[in-house]
């Protein structure tokens, strides 16, 4: 209200957006920072803004294996610069995980409009790489046999099959020429960049020997990206590393068309126990182990165990000449104990079944007597 500012909604999970789940980080589903730019660049497009100026992730978003998050994409004002034409706004991602109040913000950026010329990238050289002769004469080929089974260990980056994009892979002087392509093709045309096609396009960074990626690093800042097409599935990128840990990115299409272009992309390592599975409570029910303290004297009386173990026949048998003993008057157990026990490796699961297995001995227990 009272502004110019547009406020877009959304909701990720595993669930609507199964792809996700392909991206992990120490263990954890991590939305990927591509998709950042991509929420930022279509919130710009609505609003007339053509370029990223910058965009900084300030916090990871991690998706439950149930439930997911609601997204709200807020862009401010327009702000028109004194002196120029160029229509900047503020753009910033927020999510909240189900069952919590308290917003989180992700990202942080501006989106401009009329901040260069058309073309102007072109002309600059920006696309020569990947738009002439491909690859390069002289370029060297990079062995990306087993590249994600490398990148894999340790199990700090986990890539699925729908971001295992990068194909083939080049040095040519101060640049590393890539290949890449999104193994689902039919979602391409749903995005103007698909996420896993350029967070494959920027896995190019490996080869550029950053000092952060080798360290574990992800994408940390974008600034002056634009997109010039929408819908590819297959690109040639040239990545040019421009500090220690910074990088230029032109991304062409397999035709060489120019698609999108990176001013920078900076790369920090990750903060220590940044990823995290819960910020709180999700949901009025939650699990809570309590310490049972083993007994140090037997029970007294007679009692009876029923082993879930045993055959259902023997264990029904157990009870019913319980039962019959209470019919007839004669000595029975003080108690009966039923003893059970589930897979340490399947918790929720094997507390589902055994609770199931208790009810129903309770049933006939009381059906009987």
């Amino acid at each position: 209200p009272q502004t110019d500012g547009v406020v877009f909604t959304s909701r990720l999970s595993v669930r609507t957006h199964p792809w996700l789940a392909d991206h992990a980080v120490q263990g954890a589903v991590v939305f990927p920072g591509t998709g950042y730019v991509e929420f930022a660049i279509r919130a710009g497009d609505s609003v007339g803004c053509d370029r990223l100026d910058e965009l900084v992730l300030e916090a990871p978003l991690v998706l439950p294996a149930q439930g997911g998050a609601q997204v709200q994409i807020v862009v401010g004002d327009a702000d028109t610069l004194a002196g120029a034409e160029t229509r900047r706004r503020s753009v910033a991602v927020y999510a909240r995980l189900d069952g919590e109040e308290a917003w989180t913000r992700h990202a942080m950026g501006v989106v401009s409009a009329g901040a260069h010329a058309a073309g102007q990238d072109q002309a600059d050289g920006t696309f020569d790489s990947v738009t002439q002769a491909w690859p390069a004469p002289g370029a060297t080929e990079l062995d990306t046999s087993g590249f994600y089974d490398r990148l894999s260990e340790g199990g700090f980056l986990v890539y699925g099959p729908v971001f295992q994009g990068l194909t083939k892979a080049w040095r040519h002087e101060d640049q590393i020429l890539a290949e890449v392509e999104l193994p689902d093709s039919g979602r391409a045309e749903a995005f103007g960049i698909h996420p896993a096609l350029l967070d494959a396009a920027l896995h190019t960074a490996v080869f550029a020997e950053l000092d952060a990626v080798q360290g574990g690093g992800l994408p940390f800042s974008f600034t002056d990206v634009v997109l010039r097409a929408s819908g590819a599935s297959r690109l040639r990128v040239a990545l040019t590393r421009t500090g220690p840990d910074e990088v230029a990115v032109a991304v062409a299409d397999s035709t060489g068309l120019p698609v999108l272009s990176i001013g920078s992309l900076t790369v920090r390592p990750l903060a220590a126990n940044s990823i995290t599975t819960s910020t709180g409570d999700r949901s009025l029910l939650r699990t809570q182990w309590t310490d049972v303290p083993t007994p140090t004297a037997a029970p007294t009386g007679q009692w009876m165990v029923v082993d879930r173990a045993d055959s259902t026949d023997a264990v029904y048998a157990d009870l019913h000449a319980v039962a019959i003993a209470l019919e007839d008057g004669t000595a029975v157990p003080q108690a009966v104990a039923l003893a059970v026990s589930g897979d340490p490796r399947a918790v929720v699961e094997s507390t589902h079944e055994l609770t199931g297995w208790v009810l129903q001995q309770m049933q006939y227990w009381l059906g009987e007597v």
